[in-house]
């Protein structure tokens, strides 16, 4: 996922402390996957991470916290189409994943539940795609961008995968609190396959009703990847059969996702194959990143910890952008708004993301204390921070400006 900072766009959020083993702690949470309180801020994160206008809470005691959730509690989606990160699964050909698609259930897994009806049985009829996608215009604004090219999240899941009462769902994600932001049910065959190719194809057409051309798509399945990067133009020229002669499976999602994707200019990421990754290469080519380096902060890897936690923390801006790509953990980065508020934001495996030149922030890990980012330069690195106040220099000047428009 890779984020430009449109501060002045995004709404602040609750900023939870980093620090602590959270044990005597009660997680409120209003307004999330699952209403209710947590005892760990990790199961508390899983609630509400990603979860757009997420309402939740630390308290001391829990009647403090019961008494949050209270009778203002709604009832919310379980199923949230954030992603986090690329699948760690290895490169498979095309008749590994066909066959994958129809295999016995023991090795259906749902990396998110998508409750429904047990009463209510999947449709099984194939389904038309003749209707055209329409949604009201949203700003420009309202995107985060790499460069120029939108950013997208997808992400689909089954619960049952495989077996006759199959669920599954597509997620959407755009960013907090986006008109687009869109969370439904799969029609047709109930498979996960099938829904990381529908999510794909959702993006890709909310994307076409904003007049999108470039974007990049965060997906963490490798079988949505590979077929449209690999596999489809051999499947169309063999017949829309697989390597090994069989039938391609999922044939008309694919065709789907192929139609869609015309005359879009679509980028992806794999976190997990960073160093062999062709698309972060391009990405450094065309940004002209020269420099890069691995980061680990972590008490064990990273020398002085304490002292550089306290550093990063401490409110500060660069005279270059500051660009970073999460490989492991997670952790947050708070910046300012136009009107000086904090605004938080994750970040997790396969996340990118630019700090312009000029805006104040500051980083500091979550409860996990770990995380392994590349740091990407144009050129030779110059790593001097300037805590606030620094606003004499001109790339603030610059970035108030921008933040004005």
């Amino acid at each position: 996922m890779l984020r430009r900072l449109l501060a002045a766009l995004i709404h602040p959020c609750f900023l939870p402390s980093s620090g602590g083993d959270g044990s005597s702690m009660f997680y409120a949470v209003r307004r999330g996957r699952r209403i209710g309180v947590y005892q760990s801020w990790e199961e508390c994160r899983e609630q509400v991470n990603r979860y757009p206008a997420a309402s939740f809470k630390k308290f001391a005691s829990e009647a403090e916290a019961l008494s949050f959730v209270g009778s203002e509690a709604r009832q919310s989606s379980s199923y949230s189409a954030g992603t986090s990160g690329i699948s760690s699964l290895t490169q498979k050909s095309d008749s590994y994943w066909n066959e994958l698609e129809t295999a016995s259930p023991s090795y259906s897994t749902c990396k998110r539940p998508y409750e429904q009806s047990s009463e209510e049985e999947p449709n099984k009829k194939h389904v038309k795609y003749n209707e055209t996608y329409s949604a009201p215009s949203v700003s420009k604004d309202k995107f985060s961008y790499m460069g120029d090219s939108v950013v997208v999240y997808t992400d689909g899941c089954c619960s049952s995968n495989g077996r006759r009462k199959a669920r599954a769902g597509v997620g959407v994600y755009w960013g907090p609190g986006h008109p687009l932001n869109t969370s439904d049910r799969l029609p047709g065959r109930q498979t996960n396959q099938r829904a990381e190719i529908h999510a794909a194809c959702k993006a890709i057409e909310q994307a076409k009703s904003q007049n999108i051309k470039k974007l990049v798509i965060y997906t963490d399945s490798k079988f949505t990847i590979n077929g449209i990067t690999s596999w489809v133009d051999n499947w169309k020229s063999n017949g829309w059969r697989t390597s090994t002669g069989k039938d391609v499976i999922n044939k008309e999602d694919f065709e789907r996702l192929d139609e869609l994707s015309e005359g879009m200019e679509i980028q992806w990421l794999d976190a997990d194959n960073y160093e062999t990754d062709p698309d972060l290469a391009r990405i450094r080519k065309e940004k002209n990143y020269s420099w890069m380096d691995i980061i680990t902060i972590h008490k064990d890897k990273l020398p002085n910890y304490q002292d550089k936690i306290k550093i990063f923390y401490e409110e500060h801006l660069h005279l270059d952008d500051e660009i970073r790509y999460i490989l492991e953990g997670s952790g947050y980065f708070d910046v300012r708004d136009k009107d000086d508020k904090w605004i938080r934001i994750f970040m997790e495996k396969g996340d990118m993301i630019t700090l312009p030149a000029g805006i104040y922030h500051r980083f500091t890990l979550d409860e996990n204390n770990y995380v392994k980012a590349m740091r990407l330069f144009v050129g030779e690195p110059v790593w001097t921070a300037y805590n606030r106040p620094a606003d004499h220099f001109p790339a603030r000047g610059q970035y108030v400006k921008f933040l004005a428009q």
